[in-house]
């Protein structure tokens, strides 16, 4: 679920890098204040992505400070602080359980239960806080599951349950944007699915795990997809937004795992 949606860091500008650095820290920040410090275990880049999506849809203006911490304990750093990193350190917390589990039931590992039993009650917090997106994001990871355990080899079918659950978190308010969020959600969550299946389908043939892709030759992953996120950046266009850090992602950056595993294999060739 994460680990893919990460920028090119050699194609950015610094004025680009310091903002990414920014949410980033800010996202750090709000998982301390608003679940402890144990909650940082949880971060990621993947929703530093979102910070800068909704930043940019809905024109927020954050606010700047600065702070030490144990990654910088002499020197200040700034970061930012505003509404959307407060609802996307809710959504992280809210996915990396969800996620911690799976690890659990996909290959017992005790280390992520142990990590989830540890942010459970911040979890339920964040449930009873947003109850019907909560419960979305449930029935799609149940709709998932459902068809990894009928071991369904239709990769479309479990896309879209990646889909649905990306397109609620990216949905903060109902409102004149929801639409256009959810579809550009939907469509970047089908992408990520499929892009893991391919990263992953050797090692998951290795330890039995499901992964649809395996009756799919690997010559037509790149077409596959290609054609998944030039749907997700045409969703992009239809916000009517321009960022230098979100096209980088979405042109660069998000193929970075992917091109590493393709040179992996190649050199075992």
């Amino acid at each position: 679920m994460f680990g893919n949606i990460v920028t090119n860091p050699k194609l950015l500008d610094e004025e680009s890098k310091k903002y990414y650095r920014n949410c980033y820290c800010g996202l750090c920040i709000a998982l301390k204040e608003k679940y402890k410090n144990i909650s940082r275990i949880t971060l990621n880049y993947d929703m530093t992505f979102l910070i800068i999506l909704l930043n940019e849809v809905y024109k927020e203006k954050n606010i700047e400070l600065e702070c030490r911490c144990i990654t910088h304990p002499i020197k200040k750093h700034t970061y930012i602080k505003g509404k959307f990193v407060d609802y996307v350190a809710d959504m992280n917390i809210l996915l990396s359980y969800y996620n911690m589990i799976d690890d659990w039931k996909d290959d017992k590992n005790v280390v992520a239960v142990s990590y989830a039993k540890i942010i459970e009650k911040s979890f339920k917090k964040i449930c009873e806080k947003y109850p019907k997106k909560s419960e979305n994001i449930k029935t799609s990871l149940e709709e998932l599951s459902k068809i990894e355990e009928k071991n369904i080899l239709n990769p479309d079918l479990p896309a879209k349950c990646s889909g649905k659950l990306f397109g609620e978190i990216f949905v903060p308010f109902e409102d004149e944007y929801a639409d256009k969020l959810r579809k550009f959600g939907e469509s970047l969550g089908e992408f990520v699915y499929i892009l893991d299946a391919c990263i992953d389908l050797k090692k998951d043939i290795k330890h039995k795990r499901y992964n649809p892709l395996v009756t799919i030759s690997k010559l037509e992953f790149d077409d596959m997809l290609n054609l998944l996120l030039s749907d997700s950046i045409e969703k992009y266009k239809k916000l009517n937004i321009s960022n230098k850090i979100i096209e980088n992602i979405l042109y660069s950056g998000i193929w970075t795992k992917y091109e590493l595993y393709k040179k992996k294999g190649e050199k075992n060739k």
